[in-house]
């Protein structure tokens, strides 16, 4: 139900909280710069961090030098020494950070290359003067010209260094000023949302009182509709009562009749047979055998009206009974036919002993029934999944077409002809006993391999383990 001039509001609430969006994503934005200022001015002093220990390498590898050419003790190759150890470790840490402030990548480069070059120079005169003597060191020193590259390193750190501080300085301003602007941003974007809360709060006071004018309304509605659906479902629970009692006197009213028929019928056949003439004889057994199906379905139609009440109160059953109660009610035709039924394991749940027990017999019966010219072979088996128990009646019969796997529930509906008797009740039943008690039943088929029917029921129907079976069920079981 929508309150009057709540589109407007709507609209009006999305277009307010449009404005504290954009400023905040402005602050986002400026913040995200803010951030990234202050990480390039961490690189970029980091990078002069680099240039300057790299400078004092050269400056050591100098000094080294200078000593050892003066006074020959290796105590002055320290710093030299010091300085070969360090070289790789520090080019590679000014190669890093210069690669993260990319303009000044080239002059961090010249300067390592001038630093390595006065190393090597240094190491060279050294290694002359242990070799070939202090003459041979100081002509080398001259050749390799060792002044005029510390001279060139000193100029490149001083201008590299220049630079990396003018670049600093640019970073901390733009970092102040980005700071500042996301600090008003934020204190704009506080302002506006401050702002929106109060029109907020204004609107929900009218929003409250227009949503109790239009309860009290719907309240009333609701009063209405349900005197209403109290009424339509009083007289729907009376027809339906009426019509299970009709269908209940009518069924059981027609079999007195048709008990009669069938008698008079069969005694008619019995007396007369060869008497009259083959077609007489003929129409005598088509009279039976419809008086016959009259009655099957009859009996079908009382068990379903009986169905339509409330059935037994649910009780502790073991369903392996319940199984061997089928077969007992079923052992002629299953004598007859020679059929075998094996079951697994199956447990005991709290149901309507009669009604799954008339659920086990219709299933087997159907089995029996579309049977094909070998012996039938009938499978029951249950297992348990997170929520189910999941019974299975599987046969090795005629089957059916998967596309009719649903049809077959439906009341009064045959796949086959007369040739198999049946009244199109049995699945119908089972259905509505399987549903009664919150489980389904469904089926999967394939002509002449077999049917497999299935039926759930959920877990919460589980008997603790404290409590005992049916005594009924264990008394029939025992006999």
């Amino acid at each position: 139900m929508s309150l009057p001039g709540q589109s407007n509001t709507r609209r009006r609430l999305a277009l307010l909280f449009c404005v504290p969006l954009v400023v905040s994503l402005v602050f986002l934005v400026l913040d995200l710069q803010t951030e990234h200022a202050d990480l390039l001015l961490s690189r970029t002093q980091d990078l002069s961090f680099s240039i300057g220990k790299l400078a004092s390498l050269g400056r050591d590898a100098e000094s080294s030098e200078r000593g050892f050419l003066l006074y020959g003790e290796d105590r002055y190759l320290l710093p030299l020494q010091q300085a070969n150890g360090e070289l790789a470790a520090d080019i590679d840490a000014c190669l890093r950070n210069a690669r993260d402030v990319s303009r000044f990548q080239r002059p961090a480069e010249e300067v390592i290359r001038l630093v390595r070059a006065r190393i090597d120079q240094a190491n060279r005169v050294v290694e002359a003067q242990r070799t070939k003597g202090l003459s041979a060191a100081v002509d080398l020193a001259r050749t390799d010209a060792s002044d005029s590259t510390m001279n060139q390193l000193r100029r490149a750190v001083d201008d590299l260094s220049r630079n990396l501080s003018d670049e600093a300085s640019r970073f901390r301003t733009s970092e102040h000023q980005l700071g500042h602007g996301a600090f008003f941003s934020f204190l704009i974007g506080t302002l506006l949302m401050i702002g929106v809360l109060m029109w907020l709060y204004r609107e929900l006071l009218s929003y409250l009182h227009q949503r109790d004018v239009a309860y009290e309304t719907l309240e009333r509605a609701n009063a209405e509709l349900d005197a209403r659906v109290r009424e339509r479902t009083r007289d729907l629970t009376e027809a339906n009562q009426e019509l299970a009692q009709f269908a209940y006197v009518a069924s059981h009213d027609l079999q007195e009749p048709l008990r009669t028929i069938t008698s008079f019928t069969q005694l008619i056949a019995s007396r007369y047979k060869g008497r009259l003439d083959e077609d007489a004889d003929e129409f005598i057994g088509y009279i039976v055998t419809s008086s016959r199906r009259m009655t099957d379905l009859i009996n079908g139609l009382l068990a379903l009206v009986r169905l339509r009440k409330a059935g037994q109160p649910t009780a502790p059953v073991s369903f392996e009974n319940l199984l061997r109660e089928a077969e007992v009610s079923l052992q002629a035709s299953i004598r007859d036919n020679d059929a075998l039924i094996e079951h697994g394991p199956l447990p005991s749940l709290a149901a309507d002993r009669v009604q799954f027990s008339q659920v086990f017999q219709n299933l087997i019966s159907n089995a029996i029934k579309y049977r094909r010219p070998e012996r039938p072979v009938i499978r029951v088996e249950a297992r348990r999944d997170s929520s189910n128990w999941i019974f299975s009646v599987a046969d090795n019969g005629r089957g059916f077409d998967q596309q009719f796997a649903e049809r077959i529930f439906g009341l009064f509906q045959r796949l086959h002809g007369r040739e198999v008797e049946g009244t199109g009740i049995g699945l119908s039943i089972a259905r509505k006993i399987v549903e009664r008690h919150g489980g389904r039943i469904w089926a999967d088929s394939k002509e002449g391999v077999g049917a497999t029917f299935y039926f759930s029921l959920p877990v919460s129907l589980e008997i603790p383990r404290s409590a005992p079976a049916n005594p009924k069920s264990a008394a029939m079981a025992a006999q």
